[in-house]
């Protein structure tokens, strides 16, 4: 059985006005830093926003409602936050490094995955749940330091913002086909 991973793959507005990625999926943990970034949680991947397309007027001469419901469901974008913990070393091995060493090492490793995620669309894509969603980083984050077991690490949550206000299954076409049309 292949090893699960989540994988992210940027994409970036081309002069046609085309959504293009700009490289191949990434694994979250085994492509930035060295192995030094662990995946904790993204909360809000199966959140659903409001239903768009939803109108409904009250008269006071009449008990219910005047209702209109698009029968194409369209929803509002929703908020999730991806945390992960990022140490100044490849985990699955050993280091030799000092502690400033370790923190210095973990810094640049957010970094690196931060400059990624930002200023581009996020395909995300979640081998274990198989559920993948399109996502862009627009809030501030900052991340906080711990210690587990006397091992520094970075504590880093970055909120995300899903452009389609749902997760789609991991066959789905319907991000892709998006980003192809332009985002429409």
């Amino acid at each position: 059985m292949a090893e699960k991973k989540f994988y992210i793959q940027r994409y970036l507005k081309s002069e046609q006005g085309a959504w293009k990625t700009d490289g191949v999926r990434k694994s979250l943990e085994d492509d930035f830093g060295g192995g030094s970034v662990r995946y904790k949680s993204l909360d809000g991947l199966n959140s659903k926003g409001k239903q768009k397309g939803v109108y409904t007027e009250s008269y006071p001469e009449s008990d219910a409602l005047r209702v209109f419901v698009d029968p194409n469901a369209r929803h509002e974008s929703t908020n999730a936050t991806l945390s992960v913990c990022v140490f100044g070393y490849d985990v699955d091995g050993t280091t030799e490094l000092s502690v400033t060493e370790q923190i210095k090492a973990a810094e640049k490793a957010w970094d690196s995955l931060y400059a990624y995620l930002e200023g581009s669309l996020i395909l995300w894509y979640d081998d274990y749940r198989q559920k993948k969603a399109l996502f862009l980083v627009q809030d501030a984050t900052e991340p906080s330091t711990d210690n587990i077991k006397n091992i520094p690490y970075l504590l880093c949550s970055v909120k995300l913002v899903n452009v389609f206000g749902q997760s789609f299954d991991g066959d789905s076409t319907v991000i892709e086909d998006w980003l192809k049309n332009g985002g429409k």
